[in-house]
């Protein structure tokens, strides 16, 4: 048995690795940026950011940032934003930023280095980035202190009563004693901030539960950050706008963090939909991620489900090819959440299909997802993430894309950050790399994307530092899975300079969780 750690999107993120020189690309002496259109100018303004790792002094224990810096265009960053911290050695802690500097290349990679009051480890924090567009895009820790993976979004300060609504809750992450821990819900504001009403899922190390939310929870915005109290546990809160926040747990409870979004309808989206989903098999002792696409018909039913998988290692898989696996399933509504269960479905129990059931809220970014029971009459484990409306199915060439992987392996977390072009299906750009504290120089990256001929939208892309199953959501956004023996993980890409010049809409993102798991074969160079 080795020590194995996994953040499950979430969050994913993902999440929320890095290839260090044993894991990373064999290249060591990059070739020049690709060139590009990107300078410091297209960073300017707030923008609120989240990554969610490992923290390198405390054996992987998971740790998690959220926070808000302001960039002046020049590659200065200004003093006022803020920046919190939960896990590892440090939390939860909440520092103001004070000062800090950046660097964006002609592809749209950069360095942001944060300056902080000494609460944190180091005074400062550093992080890797690949704009999409000036809106934001993906981004990791990228220093000594720890490792993560998240996204990055301008801000546009909503006041307290534009909050006012139904919102959707996607958190993951640790309880204190180190039980992994998800929770996803719906509550509902008034113009002031109180909650009028709510539910919250929640599932504990595969113990699920179901909680109602009233008064005097609340989410109160107009501070840097603003606060939250949502059931038992309490939050800084980080608005991006009135739709999406990002939030961090400031009890000591646990380490929650991840995304809150609003929920414009109720309703099921009917068709072809995209997912990804991490966790963790009790009964194999391992970590876990599935991804795939089914079709809904928005009431009632799933059909023509296919699902890849790695679980610890262990991957679909027929010869030197890739087998994704058929389900089928059903919906059942009750409120603004929904029952989605999954038949034939691979989520655990050793790698055996089964019946498990989701509780699944829709929202303005996707269906947020978390297993929540089975019918194996065992408690497997806890899976959790999002599914999308599938709008496109091309993976276009001729473009440059900003690329995120959060992951483990045998002994480590890692972090990838890539900045790639697609030329014909095939790829080259640089790829940084951040194991648990340990970073890398640029180093190229290439690899070939494989479109699945008779699934229209899900591909392989082969690279010299991993193999992922993809799935094209719209225009802008693929989400992916890693499905190699050596590592597994979660991925999300963005297309650089996109028509609506939106950011990156979400990192499904993996939770670190400690303790023995089964040993993955070791990753070659």
């Amino acid at each position: 048995m080795s020590s194995f750690r996994i953040r499950y999107a979430l969050f994913l993120v993902i999440p929320a690795l890095a290839l260090l020189a044993a894991c990373g690309s064999s290249t060591h002496n990059p070739q020049p940026p690709p060139t590009g259109g990107f300078s410091n100018s297209n960073l300017n303004g707030t923008y609120v950011f989240s990554t969610s790792g490992a923290d390198s002094s405390q054996n992987g224990g998971f740790l998690t940032i959220v926070g808000a810096f302001s960039a002046d265009g020049n590659g200065g960053i200004k003093a006022g934003g803020n920046v919190d911290v939960n896990g590892g050695d440090v939390g939860p802690s909440s520092a103001a930023i004070t000062g800090g500097n950046y660097s964006i290349t002609k592809d749209g990679r950069g360095k942001v280095t944060l300056d902080a009051v000494t609460s944190l480890p180091a005074g400062t924090i550093t992080l890797d980035i690949v704009l999409s567009s000036s809106s934001g895009g993906v981004v990791t820790e990228f220093d000594n202190d720890g490792s993560g993976s998240g996204t990055f979004d301008l801000q546009t300060m909503p006041t307290q009563a534009q909050l006012q609504g139904t919102y959707v809750f996607n958190l993951a992450g640790v309880t204190s004693t180190g039980s992994t821990l998800g929770t996803v819900g719906a509550i509902t504001l008034d113009a002031s901030g109180n909650v009028t009403t709510g539910v919250q899922d929640i599932n504990v190390a595969g113990t699920p539960g179901t909680l109602p939310i009233g008064p005097p929870s609340n989410v109160l915005v107009g501070t840097v950050p603003g606060t939250a109290a949502i059931g038992s546990f309490t939050f800084d809160v980080y608005p991006i706008d009135s739709t999406h926040a990002k939030i961090i747990e400031t009890d000591a409870q646990g380490i929650l963090s991840g995304d809150v979004f609003s929920q414009t309808s109720t309703s099921f989206p009917s068709g072809e939909m995209a997912f990804t989903m991490a966790g963790f098999d009790i009964t194999s002792q391992a970590p876990l991620v599935v991804g795939g696409m089914m079709n809904s018909n928005g009431t009632s039913s799933i059909s023509n489900g296919l699902e890849d998988f790695n679980d610890g290692g262990t991957i679909d898989a027929s010869g030197s090819a890739l087998t994704p696996q058929a389900f089928t399933g059903s919906l059942v509504q009750t409120g603004g959440r929904w029952l989605l269960t999954l038949d034939s479905f691979m989520n655990g129990n050793g790698g055996l299909t089964g019946t498990f059931t989701f509780a699944a809220y829709p929202s303005s970014v996707g269906v947020q997802l978390l297993e929540i029971e089975t019918t194996q009459g065992v408690v497997e484990g806890i899976t959790q993430g999002t599914a999308f409306a599938q709008t496109n199915t091309t993976f276009a060439t001729g473009q440059g894309y900003g690329l995120n992987l959060a992951a483990v392996n045998t002994n480590s977390e890692e972090d990838d950050i890539v900045e790639f072009t697609n030329t014909n299906n095939n790829l080259t750009g640089l790829i940084d790399v951040n194991d648990e504290g340990s970073t890398n120089n640029p180093s190229n990256f290439s690899g070939t994307y494989a479109p699945d001929s008779t699934n229209a939208g899900r591909g392989v892309i082969n690279a010299n530092d991993f193999t992922l199953a993809t799935y094209t959501v719209d225009s802008s956004t693929t989400i992916g899975i890693e499905v190699d023996n050596s590592q597994l993980g979660l991925a999300v890409i963005g297309l650089q300079n996109p028509p609506q010049g939106a950011a990156v809409s979400r990192l499904v993102s993996l939770r670190s969780k400690t303790s023995p798991r089964v040993a993955m074969k070791k990753r070659k160079r």
